[in-house]
Order: C-alpha cells, then structure tokens, then sequence
C-alpha cells in the first residue's frame, strides 16, 4: 500500500476516534453510590479495582470505572481500599424454627455476618408459608432478614413403600416444597423417592440412609448430600469394611436409635446417643482407602451430585465438650435458653460417653476433614453451610468458622469464597440474579477491608453489607449483633 495512502486512513481513523461521542457522565439521583472499590470475580478471581457501584431498587443498576455525579437523594461511600463480594450463602441452616420464638431469632446475627441468603433444612406446609412471610416482610424493609432460598416439605426418614414414597413426594409438590429432604429410610423406598422427586420436578437432598451407599444414590440423581452423609457417613462409603460394617447396623448392631422424647436432644447433639457404634466408627476407618475414596469422588463430579460438609457442625459434634465452644464469647449472641440446653446435653456428654468412644468421634471429625479436600482435589462441588440448630452452632459466626474448617482440609480461599457465593447461586439455578457482583443482580453484597482471596480470614474482616440495597455500615451491624441474645 502507498505510503500517502496509508497515511490518510490512519488519519481518517484517528480523526474517528476522537470525534467519536464519549460514553456520557453516570448520574445518580437516588440510592446508594459505592466509590473505588475493587470488584472480586468469583468465577475466575480477578480483581477489578477502582469500580464505582451504583445501587437502587434492590439491584446494582451500574458498574463504572469512570465519573460519577451524585444529585438527590442518592448516598455516596467512599471505599477505597476495600473489596467488594456478593453476600454470602448459608446453604443448610434451620433458622426458620428460630423465628418462632422472638428471643432465639437468627436474623439479625445471620445479617450482621454478612449472610444474605439461606438455604433453610426443616421443613413443613407450616413452615414453606411462614418463609413467604418472612421473604414478603424482608423485601418490603419491614424485617432484616436474609432472604429464605429454598425451604422442603416434611423431612422424610421413616421406612416407606415404594407406594408410600410416591405419595409423600406428591403431597409435598403440592405443599409448595422447593425439594425433598431425605433423612433416613429404607433402601426400595428412598429409591422410588428419587423417581417420583424427578417425575414431579423436584430434587432430593438430605443424609444419607445406611441402606443405600452413596455411589448408588448419586446414579440415581441424588441432588446433594449433607453433612457428609451424616452418621458414619461416606467414611463408610470410603471403607474397605463398608459391607461388614453396613450388614452389621442393618441387623440391629450397634446403639439403638433414641426414644422418642430424646429425639429433639439427638437431633441437637447427635454423638450423645451414639456411644456403642464407636467400634464401628474405628472400623470404618481402619479400612479407609483413598483409592475407593477418590473413585466415589470422581462419581459425584460426573453425576453432579453437591455435597454441603457442614464442618462446624461436625466438628462441634464430635468435641460438644471442648471449653473452644462452651466458653466462646460469642455465645452472649445466643438466648439463654439455647445456651443453658447446650451446656445441658455437653455435661451429659461428658457423664455419659466413655472417654475412649470420645476420641474415636474426634479422630473420625479429622479424616471427614481430610474427605473434603479430596473431594475438592477431584471437582465436586460444594457449598458453604453451618447447620445451624446443632450445638454450639452460633447464628452468623458458624459460618465463618465453617470457613477456617475448610481451609484446614486443604480448600484455597478462593474455593472457599466460591462455595458461600457463586457456587449456592449455580445450585439453585439463581446466577442471573446472584453470586456475582454484576450490574442487574441483587444489591445483595459484601464490603470486606482486606483481599479475600490472599487469606481465608479476610472473608470475615467485614466493613459493610448491602443488604436489598441498604447499606448497613459497621454501625449498624453492631447494633444488629447486640439485638441478638
């Protein structure tokens, strides 16, 4: 080409450029404005700094790196420094049975820890409409609350006919039950419970029933697993004596389920109740074997069946007598009814479970540990959740506490981030409206003053919540933390 002629097109092209119409000043004559802060990515961890938030009606209206005018009403914050995350996921809590009794009500602290959304696990018609209410109340600015997810109906357990099964499932889809939640059962029903679950639409979560292996429920779509599976566990299913150990339960071995009226107390503190299958709990372990182990992992990723650990919950399971928990400051944000029931069933624990059965739970806590990172290692996915309810489980701080578990079984920040964001939003087939910070999602964030991806500690250095849209500044969250107890 012509020298003159390239000439006069590069002319003609930087002559375009700058005629070319700049993208006009953002205004905000309303809602919150958030300045200079740097944007985390959860998808891929980049970090995006210098952003401007513009946030109304509940949604982040606009993203900008450029200018901003603020006019009206609009309120400014200027966040330079901090970094900015979608607000976090509890994906298994039972904090709906708290806001039946006003004094053990868990939203405040739930709010105050930067939970925006629950994933809650009790269930009932009772139940799915009172969740309504609060969501209706909630977005309405009549409650601080997180907003209720996904609620199921009455929580299946008993051995039920495959007929029996059918029916229940039925009764819950019209019910209002976003899924099924499993407990316990026979093998034939909760079998029929999976078919009829996906014939009607729903899913199927919950423990795993000792009379299917977990490799079977997930071909069978299983949705997601909690707790590990509770109980033995898929340690179990990771145990070179899983069918000896298995056959033995099946046929009555082992401790006997509690009587009715404990039943509430084992639900509590469920290693209470379970002193004689200790030697079973070593027997699963001494025959723990990676390579089953890793094999029933890589069935999970491609089945896509999601597992919430509940660490915390295992944990505090396994050591309710531990001082880490009986004597945590942050029990004063716990009523005093529910503090006085733990410290009950801890005493008894320590009356009542020999010392040897005690350190075989506690060493059995450590390998289910170590079971997550596998997992992880091998692309299962995962969410983040406390089970709140169980003992020593603390609205809010469980979790953050769930957080450091995770990462001492080998989980990098990252993950960890993901798993209370991103990874809750894909479950539940929510991304178009969270578990990113994006223009036209839920103004549903979380302003932390440190790097969230350098180290998991950072997840809980919390400047601010946006919760619906309101800003609540270190303030307010204070004063939501002291409402609580």
């Amino acid at each position: 080409m012509p020298r003159k002629l390239l000439a006069a097109l590069l002319g003609a092209c930087l002559l375009a450029a700058c005629a070319a119409p700049k993208e006009p000043m953002a205004v905000a004559n309303s809602g919150t404005v958030i300045r200079n802060v740097t944007v985390v990515d959860t998808r891929d961890g980049a970090l995006r700094p210098g952003q401007t938030l513009l946030l109304d009606g509940g949604k982040i209206v606009r993203i900008v790196s450029g200018a901003v005018r603020v006019e009206g009403t609009a309120r400014e914050i200027d966040a330079s420094g901090a970094f900015m995350v979608p607000g976090y996921l509890d994906m298994h809590t039972h904090a709906l049975l708290t806001a039946t009794k006003p004094a053990a009500m868990a939203w405040p602290m739930l709010v105050a820890n930067c939970i925006t959304g629950v994933r809650e696990m009790a269930g009932s018609a009772q139940l799915i409409q009172l969740a309504h209410a609060i969501n209706a109340d909630s977005a309405a600015g009549k409650l601080t609350a997180p907003e209720i997810l996904a609620v199921p109906g009455d929580i299946l357990a008993a051995p039920l006919t495959p007929e029996q099964a059918v029916q229940r499932v039925r009764q819950q889809k019209q019910m209002g039950a976003d899924f099924i939640k499993v407990a316990g059962g026979n093998h034939d029903g909760t079998l029929a419970v999976l078919d009829e679950a996906r014939a009607q639409g729903l899913t199927v979560s919950g423990h795993m029933p000792l009379a299917l292996q977990a490799a079977s429920a997930a071909d069978a779509g299983w949705r997601a697993i909690e707790h590990l599976g509770s109980g033995l566990g898929m340690v179990l299913d990771c145990s070179t004596a899983e069918d000896a150990v298995r056959s033995a339960l099946l046929h009555g071995e082992g401790a006997p389920p509690p009587p009715p009226a404990a039943l509430p107390l084992a639900i509590v503190s469920p290693m209470l109740f379970r002193a004689a299958d200790a030697p079973f709990y070593q027997k699963a372990m001494d025959g723990y074997s990676e390579a089953k182990c890793t094999a029933l992992a890589r069935r999970f990723a491609q089945r896509g069946t999601w597992q919430v650990p509940t660490l915390i919950r295992l944990r505090t399971a396994a050591f309710s007598t531990a001082p880490q928990y009986r004597e945590d400051p942050a029990l004063v944000h716990v009523d005093q009814d529910t503090r006085a029931l733990w410290e009950r069933l801890a005493r008894q624990y320590e009356a009542t479970v020999p010392a040897s059965a005690s350190a075989t739970f506690q060493r059995y806590y450590s390998l289910q540990r170590q079971l997550v990172g596998l997992l992880a290692r091998n692309g299962v996915k995962m969410m983040a959740g406390s089970d709140l309810g169980g003992i020593w489980v603390i609205p809010g701080i469980s979790l953050h506490q769930e957080f450091g578990e995770l990462a001492a079984a080998g989980l990098t920040p990252f993950q960890i981030l993901q798993m209370t964001t991103l990874n809750g939003a894909e479950f539940l087939h929510r991304e178009a409206e969270m578990g990113t910070v994006e223009a036209g999602k839920n103004a549903d964030l979380v302003l932390l003053s440190a790097n969230p991806l350098v180290d998991v500690s950072n997840l809980s250095r919390i400047s601010a919540v946006v919760l619906k849209g309101r800003y609540l500044d270190r303030k307010a969250l204070d004063a939501l933390k002291q409402s609580s107890g």
